[in-house]
């Protein structure tokens, strides 16, 4: 069989290239996320999708820039180029400032010998724009297919005027220039589909993440991630010698909130109550969480905490909790909340037995008067 046979169309292998190269991104981006996660690193996911792809999409077009340099075919990979264009700006959105594009591009004329042409200037103030215009276009976004008219138009029409840039500066056919803009077409349109699709996908999956680790009522961590958490912690800070304080509480007479005025006024307070505590332990310490781990019940795990400076914190949650007001329905509820705290003990064979013991101090301080804290 000849080589004629095995002859695959330039369109279909650029096709090829470009989910390879979006894929690639899209695994090392994850592949980013979850070395944090597992280092206990506090980080906006799309903060480091974003950063990842700024790398990425730079090294991917200085290496095709120094792959081109110095050749006649110069302006083969010129619709990879404006790809990473949309890329960044319309699908990742990167915060790239006017002068960032400056030195770049004066550092792309000057690696293939361009940077004193004129047309090579006019063509990278219109690359710079083409950013920017489209990163607009992405911000103005109205989730309807609207959405994808104007992408495609602003798109070719950038990339119309860049390929007749090239073309008069190399000297290419019109045959050449529509072709490579039809190529661009379909990339563009595949491209939209696939990403948006990724996106969907990521976005399922951190709902689906976020669903197995927070609470959908009071939007506390739930049990799950609190066992998960709390077995980590335990563990860490034993081995680095290290305090670390555990608070359980729940609310006081929870049972006949719901039957004097009813479960919807308990949810409001399951609600209310744990706003108010995340508000003030993220005003002392953005590090502490709060875990929902029953019905009334939470749990807040110090780390570094020892248990004087903990139980100052517990009484101030237990004063905030009694004072803040609670109306549902025209109603005032009077609320107060029991509290169990202890720190780790060196000889606590495990995070059972030290969730054992607060939970012991939790019911000592309900069976003796309710709203106050029992620390030991």
């Amino acid at each position: 069989m000849t080589l004629t046979h095995w002859y695959v169309p330039s369109l279909v292998t650029s096709i090829f290239f470009l989910l390879g190269m979006i894929t690639l991104y899209w695994t090392l981006a994850d592949r980013a996320i979850r070395y944090l996660e597992k280092r206990g690193k506090k980080f906006d996911r799309e903060g480091v999708r974003t950063m990842v792809g700024l790398i990425y999409m730079a090294a991917f077009v200085i290496l095709l820039q120094l792959i081109v340099s110095h050749q006649q075919t110069t302006w083969v990979f010129m619709n990879f180029q404006l790809f990473a264009v949309v890329f960044v700006s319309y699908f990742l959105l990167l915060g790239i400032k006017l002068w960032q594009w400056v030195v770049t591009a004066v550092l792309f004329m000057l690696i293939n010998g361009t940077i004193t042409e004129t047309l090579s200037w006019l063509y990278t103030m219109l690359f710079v724009a083409f950013f920017f215009i489209m990163k607009l276009l992405k911000r103005r976004k109205h989730y309807n297919h609207w959405d994808f008219v104007k992408y495609i138009i602003v798109a070719m029409l950038f990339s119309a005027a860049l390929w007749a840039i090239v073309a008069l500066r190399l000297h290419l056919t019109v045959n050449v220039v529509l072709a490579e803009l039809l190529y661009m077409f379909i990339m563009l349109v595949i491209v939209y589909f696939y990403v948006n699709l990724l996106y969907r996908d990521a976005a399922t999956l951190a709902q689906l993440t976020y669903n197995t680790n927070f609470d959908e009522l009071t939007h506390a961590k739930n049990f799950f991630a609190f066992r998960t958490q709390f077995a980590k912690s335990f563990a860490e800070q034993r081995n680095n010698d290290r305090p670390f304080t555990v608070m359980l509480f729940d609310i006081d007479h929870f049972k006949s909130i719901n039957d004097t005025y009813g479960h919807l006024a308990g949810d409001y307070v399951l609600e209310r109550l744990a706003l108010l505590i995340e508000k003030y332990l993220h005003s002392i310490d953005k590090d502490l969480v709060l875990y929902r781990t029953g019905g009334e019940e939470f749990t807040i795990l110090f780390n570094d905490y020892d248990l004087e400076d903990a139980l100052v914190h517990a009484n101030r949650i237990g004063e905030i909790i009694r004072t803040a007001p609670f109306r549902y329905d025209n109603q005032d509820i009077k609320l107060s909340i029991s509290i169990g705290l202890t720190q780790q003990h060196p000889d606590d064979e495990d995070s059972t037995t030290l969730y054992k013991r607060a939970d012991g101090y939790l019911y000592h301080s309900k069976n003796n008067g309710r709203d106050q804290v029992t620390a030991k």
